[in-house]
């Protein structure tokens, strides 16, 4: 027993040694994402931010879209975190966007490329050459004073500031906070709308969002309360083209649906199948019996009812010669006196009475009524189903 034991403790510590070397050196690696994507967890990510927003809007989404493409309405904000790749086109249609009544939040460390909004933006303002090369080596730690209206949060508010950009002093912009060489942070109306630059995107990310005064800073650019937050990831790589229903007016949609439907409707009505076409076999392939009722027909209607019968009384006598050896010309009483022997008293009966002349149908006499020797469609009917059923008890005798 204790043999066994020893057994199973080595065997379960190769398999632990074994799967223990096997993640050491295949070891799964998490794809390094690119900075400030608001669904990545790395500390470049900006998910701490977006998660804990979350819980106070109504709604926080992904925005992967063209800004052209921003839904209409207002009371909406759209957060941009370091994008890149924005043109000027895209600036304007975003600048329309925010005078319709919406906000954006740009978060930017060099926004030089914004100046063609008129946002009076502009680069290393009121910076020593020394402080502008600390700053490009390494983020520093400066004291922010912040502006007395833009939030309560008391002490001493630092930030670490790794641009060696300021937004330009004087214009229209209101100053949020700003440290001893310049403003950081600047808001602007436009519109029914307003525009909030801050050259501090390293504040957002989930590293160090927690450090300094970082969070104090930031968190009342999102005070208010907005119907729709949108955060672009469109210029950080992650856009997407709208679907073909997108890239068409709504009423064009529309219009074209109703007539989809009508057509649907239409054809639905009018019978058509969406399917194979079967044609049918009696279509396509002769019958064999077609020449018996080809002449039945050309009978029927000629009038030759009588010659039908006289075919159909042939044929019985061909039979009873065949099966009790009666000559064809016999009369229907020695028809019927061979059959009193064979078949019941009524059966011969019918039978000497199917052998005889049908009865001639009523009416005027002439050259055609001679000719044709009509017989009613009745008595037709009844001869011949009493001719096949006199047949058919002589076929099986």
């Amino acid at each position: 027993m204790r043999g066994l034991n020893r057994l199973h403790v080595g065997l379960a510590l190769s398999i632990l040694i074994f799967l223990v070397l096997g993640y050491w050196l295949v070891k799964p690696k998490l794809p390094d994402q690119p900075p400030y994507l608001s669904f990545s967890a790395d500390i470049d990510g900006t998910k701490a931010w977006k998660e804990l927003l979350s819980t106070k809007q109504k709604a926080v989404k992904e925005w992967r879209l063209s800004w052209k493409d921003l839904p209409n309405g207002e009371a909406m904000l759209l957060v941009a975190v370091q994008p890149s790749g924005v043109t000027k086109a895209d600036r304007e249609q975003l600048l329309d966007w925010v005078r319709k009544g919406n906000d954006v939040v740009l978060f930017d460390r060099n926004p030089e490329r914004w100046e063609p909004w008129g946002t009076v933006l502009a680069g290393e303002i009121g910076m020593g050459s020394t402080a502008k090369e600390n700053n490009k080596e390494s983020a520093s730690v400066s004291t922010i004073k912040v502006s007395p209206d833009y939030t309560s949060a008391g002490g001493l508010l630092t930030g670490r500031v790794d641009t060696p950009y300021r937004i330009k002093p004087g214009g229209n912009g209101r100053v949020l906070f700003e440290d001893e060489y310049g403003v950081l942070g600047s808001r602007i109306e436009e519109g029914s709308g307003s525009i909030t630059v801050v050259l501090t995107p390293n504040w957002m990310q989930n590293g160090t969002i927690d450090q300094e005064s970082h969070f104090e800073l930031i968190w009342p650019l999102f005070a208010k309360s907005w119907d729709a937050v949108w955060i672009d990831e469109t210029h950080h790589g992650f856009g997407t083209k709208p679907g073909l229903l997108a890239v068409y007016p709504a009423w064009l949609v529309l219009a074209s649906v109703q007539l989809g439907l009508a057509l649907l409707l239409w054809l639905w009505l009018r019978g058509k199948r969406f399917g194979p076409v079967h044609t049918p076999r009696a279509w396509t392939v002769r019958r064999g019996d077609e020449g018996v009722h080809a002449v039945a027909a050309w009978y029927e209607r000629l009038g030759y009812q009588h010659e039908a019968l006289a075919h159909q009384q042939l044929f019985l006598r061909q039979l009873l010669h065949q099966r009790w050896g009666l000559s064809p010309s016999a009369s229907a009483l020695q028809a019927a006196e061979t059959a009193r022997g064979r078949m019941s008293e009524a059966q011969a009966a019918q039978l000497a009475r199917l052998l005889e002349e049908p009865p001639a149908s009523g009416g005027s006499a002439g050259p055609r009524a001679a000719k044709q020797r009509g017989v009613s469609s009745g008595a037709f009917v009844q001869r011949t189903r009493e001719m096949g059923e006199m047949i058919a008890y002589l076929e099986k005798e």
